[in-house]
């Protein structure tokens, strides 16, 4: 049991769920019910994306990640296929207890997540950019809860830049694998020394950027 927990980085959809509290919180909501149904259903997007990402990237793991669920042998690769779906339609099914705002934006969610996995985390930063996105749209979709998201944008911005230094600095970190798979990462194409540059970049720009909230008033 231990490692269907562990396959979901659960860490990880903690944080996503907690950017939905802020959100929400931000966007002058309560917490109650509502609130905790949208930390859930993002929880389990979260943990859907991470189940498929290591179904697809199995044979890359074998030499990056070796002691994941899947590479190990501890999780077998059909059942974590249907793992994954059953927590994409419980994820976004929960949200018909929210409203209909928060179901599409699910739905859209769920769909780029499934597209990542599947082909766009091969293509030069545009799995970079889905990723960021998603962490981006945690804080949003806290703010969709109460129908008031667009106050949340400064805020998404700022997850947005940090986020792709992260992902960035990740491809310089699985460089070795993703060249023997031929995976078309900013690592792998510009270098370990430019992809460096560009996370940088993208770092330093989310510091600047981080004054935006306090000088709008958020």
């Amino acid at each position: 049991m231990r490692h269907y927990l562990e396959i979901l980085r659960p860490f990880n959809g903690i944080m996503s769920a907690i950017a939905v509290l802020i959100g929400a919180l931000i966007a002058g909501g309560t917490i109650g019910t509502t609130v905790y149904l949208g930390m859930l259903s993002v929880f389990l997007i979260s943990g859907a994306g991470m189940v498929l990402n290591d179904y697809y990237d199995v044979e890359i793991d074998r030499t990056n990640k070796p002691n994941r669920p899947i590479p190990s042998g501890k999780i077998k690769l059909q059942t974590a296929l249907a793992y994954s779906v059953v927590l994409f339609v419980i994820g976004i099914g929960i949200t018909y207890f929210i409203n209909m705002e928060t179901a599409i934006t699910a739905i859209i969610a769920s769909a780029l997540l499934i597209g990542y996995a599947a082909r766009l985390k091969k293509t030069m930063l545009m799995g970079n950019v889905v990723v960021s996105a998603m962490v981006a749209l945690t804080f949003i979709y806290g703010g969709m809860i109460f129908n008031n998201w667009i106050i949340l944008l400064p805020v998404a911005l700022l997850a947005f830049l940090s986020n792709m230094a992260r992902e960035i600095y990740k491809t310089i970190d699985d460089a070795l694998g993703d060249q023997k798979y031929q995976v078309n990462s900013v690592a792998i194409r510009l270098g370990v020394v430019h992809a460096r540059l560009l996370a940088n970049i993208f770092t330093i720009s989310a510091v600047i950027f981080s004054f935006l909230p306090y000088f709008l008033g958020i």
